[in-house]
């Protein structure tokens, strides 16, 4: 083995191959592994430029290095199990309800499916899509949409007498699931420069949004727009944009939700769910991610209730 591109692949695999990452999905060891590399930088930095790793190599080129074998390992499996979400998982009986027309599945999830495998090349969407992929993975949205459906309170409310969705339960599911998948698009531009606190809640400004959105209709123009701009509205904050779809708002909340989220975590005795335990927090903190206080109240009673 003596090319820096086949060391750089030995050592990736041999992190992949760690017991603690078992039981994450493909972007979220991803994302542990960038982050081992963060936060180990001053301790790996001189054991790999040595001359068993990467002789005469600095650290941002071993990470470089490293990065790239990273994306390429997780991309033999993320790529094909992308396409696979999107034409087996999500149905598009919505779409034809929405536009009131027969729309071609196959030709709408090839569109879906080769856009997002083109922007997943773009490290800033792979952080942006960790969240949505896990949810999905793990069918996030399922349990709660069939308890919202049944109390028919805030949430029911706000999804089919605001946004006023003539849908069924299984097509506004249909419906976010794609919302989830398309809600990374907003890295299709360059993020504006933003101050600490829009970093670390993702949100951007609407107007980001909006021409983010004019970008996606000619990108996806076998999707209704009102679909894009839910989907690209989940990353607007609702404290500040009072008009945000109840599919947009939800999305936000799931996906941020999915991203370290775990199933079949074990529960120490006496401590709260894992739902419950980051609905309660996010309740607190809702003003910083942008979300819908009472949505959350009210998926956070659904936790509880469950013990989810």
């Amino acid at each position: 083995m003596n090319s820096d591109g086949e060391r750089a692949q030995a050592f990736v695999g041999r992190l992949l191959q760690n017991p603690a990452l078992n039981g994450l999905t493909l972007l979220q060891r991803e994302e542990q592994i960038l982050q081992f590399l963060q936060v180990n930088a001053g301790q790996l930095a001189p054991t790999l430029s040595s001359n068993h790793f990467f002789p005469g190599k600095n650290w941002q080129q071993i990470v470089s290095l490293l990065h790239e074998q990273l994306y390429k390992a997780t991309d033999e499996h993320l790529l094909p199990d992308v396409d696979r979400l999107v034409r087996e998982q999500i149905e598009f009986t919505f779409i034809h309800l929405l536009r009131q027309q027969h729309v071609d599945d196959a030709k709408l999830a090839t569109e879906v499916s080769a856009l997002v495998k083109k922007l997943l090349a773009r490290p800033e969407f792979r952080r942006v899509m960790t969240g949505p992929y896990t949810a999905l993975r793990h069918g996030v949205v399922d349990r709660y949409l069939d308890e919202v459906f049944n109390r028919k309170t805030y949430v029911h409310f706000e999804l089919t007498k605001v946004q006023r969705l003539r849908l069924g339960k299984d097509e506004i599911r249909q419906y976010i699931q794609l919302n989830m998948l398309l809600k990374p698009t907003i890295a299709m531009i360059k993020l504006p420069v933003q101050n600490e606190s829009q970093q670390q809640a993702g949100m951007v400004q609407h107007q980001f949004a909006e021409k983010v959105l004019r970008l996606l209709k000619k990108e996806l123009q076998l999707l209704p727009e009102p679909v894009l701009k839910s989907a690209v509205d989940a990353n607007v904050s609702f404290n500040e944009h009072r008009f945000l779809e109840a599919t947009a708002r939800l999305s936000a909340i799931f996906s941020a939700r999915s991203r370290n989220y775990q199933p079949n975590m074990k529960v120490d005795r006496g401590a709260d769910s894992p739902d419950k335990s980051w609905l309660n927090v996010a309740r607190r903190n809702y003003k910083f991610y942008g979300f819908d206080v009472k949505m959350l109240d009210e998926l956070y009673k659904i936790a509880a209730e469950n013990m989810w």
